[in-house]
C-alpha cells in the first residue's frame, strides 16, 4: 500500500467534495478524498493515456476527404491529458462524480468505516493481546522445561459445559472453580489444569495451565495438529485424532474480551484461584503482598497478529438507448437521456452495495444476540402484544449464513394499565437495552447507530415528544422524514427503505475507527462508467462496474452488533 499525506489529500480534495456534491459528513469526506486521490493518480494520466481510447469506443480521427492527407496529429485524445494541455482544473475525471452519487445514496456507508483500496486486492491486518506464556514449576528434566517455557498460561476450548439448554455442538461435565484439577493425556505426556470460568463472548470453558510431563507438546493441540476430546468423568481429557469429528483444538484465551483475575496477581500470597471474566460480589480481587510480588516470575502476556487478504469483488449492470430516443426526447422534451440511464445503473448499483452491507450488518448481529442468549440466558426480542403468549422461534440468518433460531417471549399483561405510549417506551428500553450490551460485549465503546424500518421508525417518532417521561432525542416528526430520522438516546436512526412494513427487526451497532472490530468497506472501483457504440445499430450502450470488498474484520466483528425483532399487536403501535 502506497504510504500518503492524508491531510494534505483532504486538504486538496475536501472542499471540492463539498462544492460540488453537498457532502459535509467528515467521516464521508475523509475517505472519499482518499479514494479521489487514487483514483486521479489513474484517470488522469496513467490508465487513458496508456490505453488512448474515450469510454471504450477506440481510437477517434477526423475523417478523411478526396484529396486531404491523412490526420498527422498521432493520438487524437492526447491532447486531452499531456502535459502541454490538460485542459480545465476540475478534479472530477468521470469515474468520481458516479462514486461519490453511490456514496450518496448508500445508508450502508454511514454505518461502517470505509477503507479505499488502491487496487482490486489489499491486506488488511488485525491484532490482539492473550494470555500466553508464563513460568510453570514443576519441571523434572531440561525437555519439560523447555515445554513449560513455551507454555500458554490459559487456553478454552470451543465446546459448551453441561450440556445446557439452547447450546448446540460438543458438551462436556460440569466444571468447578478452585482446587479441582483437570488432565489430558496426550503422546506419553500429561496436562494439568485447573478451571478458571467460561468466556464471557462464546460461553467456552477457560483452563489456566499448572503443570506437564514430558512429551505433551502444547503447541501441537492449539495449531489444530492434534485435538482432544471432552470426557465426563473426573479426567476430563481424552486423546483422539485430528481428524476425528469430536476432536476439538485449543485455543489462546484473550485478553481484551476474557479478562482473567489473577494473571497479574493471585491474592495476598499468589495463591487464590484464578477467575474467570465475570464478577458476582462473593469473590475478592487482592493484589500481592510486597514480600510475595519480590519473589514472583511476572507472567507474560502476548501479542497475535493476523493479516487477511482482501480481494474485491464486482457488482454490474448495462443499459442501451436508441439513437431515435436520444434525438426525440431532447430535443422535444429536454431531457438527456444519456445522464438519466447512468443515474438508474448508479442507483441500481447503489441498492445491491447498500443490501449486502446490512445484510452482513443483521446477520452479524443475530450472531452477538444468539451468543448472548445462549451464555447469559437473555432474550432481547419484544413482544408487545398485550397478554400474548410466547411466540414461535424467529428463524434468521447467522454471520456463517446458516439458519438459526431465537424464542420470541410473553407479552406484557392486561393488567399493566398498557397503553400506545407505554409500549412505545418499552421499545425505546429495549434499544437501549441492546446499545448496553454492544458496549459490554464489543469492549470498544458505545452503540452509535439503529437501522429499523418504517414502522418502528414511525413509533419512535410518536414517542419524541413524549414530556411526561422525557428521554434524550432529536427525532424529527416531519413527515416522510426517513433518512435519517434523527438521533436516539445519541444513536442515528436510519430507515433500511427496502423493509417491509411488516419487517421489525431492530440493528443496534457501532460504527467504530479503522483498527476496530467489524465490517470495513473496502472499494477499489466504487463506480466505474463504461458507454461504447453498438457496431449495428450505432446506438450508445452504458454500463456501470462497482468493485470493492466487505471485510468483517477482527477476532469477534459480531460483538459490534446486535439485532432483535418486535412483535407488535395488530394494529402497531403508531
Amino acid at each position: 500500500m502506497k504510504l500518503i499525506n492524508e491531510q494534505e489529500i483532504y486538504d486538496t480534495w475536501a472542499p471540492l467534495i463539498e462544492s460540488k456534491a453537498g457532502i459535509t459528513d467528515s467521516s464521508k469526506k475523509g475517505w472519499l478524498t482518499k479514494y479521489c486521490h487514487y483514483h486521479s493518480l489513474n484517470e488522469s494520466a496513467g490508465a487513458y493515456q496508456t490505453l488512448g481510447t474515450v469510454n471504450g469506443m477506440g481510437m477517434v480521427a477526423p475523417p478523411v476527404y478526396p484529396g486531404m492527407s491523412a490526420f498527422q496529429g498521432g493520438n487524437a485524445n492526447a491532447g486531452f491529458y499531456n502535459t502541454g494541455n490538460q485542459g480545465s482544473g476540475d478534479k472530477f475525471p468521470s469515474l468520481l462524480p458516479l462514486a461519490i452519487q453511490v456514496a450518496a445514496k448508500t445508508v450502508g456507508f454511514d454505518i461502517v468505516p470505509v477503507i479505499p483500496m488502491s487496487g482490486p486486492t489489499g491486506i488488511l491486518s488485525y491484532l490482539d493481546y492473550v494470555y500466553a506464556g508464563g513460568k510453570i514449576a514443576g519441571a523434572t528434566s531440561a525437555a519439560q522445561g523447555a515445554d513449560l517455557a513455551d507454555a500458554p498460561t490459559m487456553i478454552k476450548f470451543p465446546v459448551y459445559q453441561g450440556g445446557a439448554a439452547g447450546l448446540t455442538g460438543a458438551t462436556a461435565g460440569t466444571f468447578t472453580v478452585g482446587t479441582t484439577t483437570y488432565s489430558l493425556t496426550l503422546g506419553g505426556g500429561t496436562l494439568t489444569m485447573k478451571f478458571v470460568g467460561l468466556s464471557r463472548i462464546d460461553g467456552f470453558p477457560i483452563f489456566r495451565i499448572t503443570d506437564l510431563t514430558d512429551g505433551f507438546n502444547v503447541a501441537s493441540i492449539i495449531d489444530g495438529t492434534t485435538s482432544v476430546q471432552i470426557a465426563t468423568s473426573t479426567n476430563m481429557w481424552t486423546g483422539t485424532s485430528a481428524s476425528s469429528s469430536n476432536g476439538w483444538s485449543a485455543q489462546l484465551v484473550k485478553a481484551l474480551e476474557d479478562h482473567i483475575q489473577g494473571f497479574s496477581g493471585a491474592g495476598f500470597n499468589n495463591n487464590d484461584p484464578y477467575q474467570g471474566p465475570y464478577v458476582d460480589g462473593t469473590k475478592t480481587y487482592n493484589p500481592m503482598l510486597r514480600g510475595t510480588a519480590e519473589s514472583t516470575y511476572y507472567n507474560q502476556m502476548g501479542l497475535s497478529t493476523f493479516t487477511k487478504f482482501v480481494e474485491a469483488e464486482t457488482f454490474q449492470v448495462a443499459a442501451s438507448v436508441t439513437t431515435e430516443q436520444i434525438q426525440d426526447l431532447n430535443k422535444q422534451f429536454g431531457i438527456d437521456v444519456i445522464s438519466m440511464i447512468e443515474n438508474a445503473l448508479v442507483n441500481e448499483v447503489s441498492q445491491a452495495i447498500n443490501k449486502h452491507i446490512l445484510s452482513r450488518a443483521f446477520a452479524l448481529g443475530w450472531s452477538n444476540h444468539n451468543q448472548f442468549y445462549n451464555i447469559e440466558n437473555q432474550n432481547l426480542n419484544l413482544n408487545l402484544v398485550i397478554q400474548g403468549a410466547a411466540g414461535t422461534t424467529l428463524p434468521y440468518v447467522n454471520k456463517l449464513d446458516g439458519t438459526q433460531t431465537l424464542p420470541i417471549p410473553a407479552g406484557p399483561g392486561s393488567g399493566g394499565y398498557e397503553n400506545q405510549s407505554t409500549l412505545q417506551r418499552r421499545l425505546y428500553s429495549r434499544i437501549l437495552a441492546a446499545a448496553n450490551v454492544v458496549a459490554n460485549r464489543g469492549r470498544r465503546g458505545p452503540a452509535n447507530f439503529i437501522v429499523t424500518n418504517a414502522s418502528i421508525a414511525s413509533a419512535l417518532q410518536d414517542i419524541s415528544q413524549f414530556t411526561f417521561a422525557p428521554f434524550t432525542n432529536t427525532l424529527t416528526q416531519n413527515n416522510g422524514t426517513l433518512y435519517p430520522v434523527g438521533s436516539l438516546a445519541g444513536m442515528t436512526v436510519y430507515v433500511d427503505q427496502n423493509m417491509r412494513y411488516d419487517d421489525t427487526r431492530v440493528l443496534v451497532g457501532r460504527k467504530g475507527g479503522d483498527d476496530e472490530p467489524g465490517l470495513k468497506f473496502m472499494p477499489y472501483m466504487m463506480a466505474e462508467s463504461i458507454q461504447t457504440i453498438s457496431e449495428g445499430t450505432m446506438s450508445p450502450k452504458i454500463a456501470v462496474k462497482s468493485r470493492y470488498a466487505l471485510v468483517e474484520a477482527g477476532f469477534l466483528p459480531e460483538t459490534q452488533y446486535l439485532t432483535f425483532y418486535v412483535n407488535l399487536p395488530a394494529g402497531g403501535i403508531a
